[in-house]
């Protein structure tokens, strides 16, 4: 018997997480399942957020936002997205604050006017208009959904039903199943895979 554990990952698109089954063959069945006593439904959504943004000095078209979450920037792997309502829907897209060059007036820029977003994690900058000048200031304000698993909030309780009892075996909650995929033991056939929320491991006979 072998128990191939979940390694969870973070869509930062849309939050959703996604649970990538580790150390599977293609030969094992599966026998068992351990189920979570809490679930996370999705990562934290971080509405408007506000980035200093260190561009160089001279005439500037592109600027790439770093991807390293050093002090004052984005944390590695955002996404910027536009921002949303409470009702869901989109109100604003990701806005800038500028200064092109030392005591020159700010401004405010919005995304698709005055510059436009791209690239990996939508974090290249495109100017509409060159972003000129030297010691310039720039802020940027986006909406991201937190993208570090260790922040995920394990906070929905999960209902185990249909089952037979729960055995515990080395701290882990393994459910017994009366019926359902359980009952049908079920061959992997390939290496790699994915579960839903509840299940934290599966059992197989390998």
């Amino acid at each position: 018997m072998a128990i191939r554990t979940i390694v969870s990952t973070i869509d930062g698109l849309n939050g959703q997480v996604i649970n990538t089954i580790q150390g599977l063959t293609a030969a094992e069945t599966i026998i068992g399942t351990v189920l979570r006593k809490n679930m996370c439904v999705g990562a934290s959504f971080i509405n408007q957020a506000t980035f200093s943004l260190t561009i160089p000095d001279g005439t500037v078209a592109t600027f790439t936002i770093p991807n390293t979450g050093g002090a004052g920037l984005p944390p590695v792997g955002t996404t910027l997205l536009p921002t949303f309502s409470e009702t869901g829907g989109p109100t604003a897209e990701i806005t800038m604050v500028v200064q092109q060059g030392a005591g020159v007036e700010e401004e405010n820029w919005y995304a698709g006017v005055d510059f436009t977003v791209g690239g990996a994690g939508n974090r290249t900058l495109t100017f509409t208009n060159d972003f000129v000048g030297t010691n310039k200031v720039a802020t940027i304000t986006f909406s991201y959904y937190d993208p570090i698993v260790a922040n995920l909030s394990f906070d929905t309780k999960v209902m185990a039903n249909n089952c037979k009892a729960v055995a515990t075996l080395d701290g882990l909650p393994i459910i017994l199943w009366m019926n359902g995929i359980q009952a049908q033991e079920i061959k992997a056939g390939v290496t790699a895979g994915t579960v839903n929320a509840v299940v934290r491991a599966l059992i197989t006979d390998a």
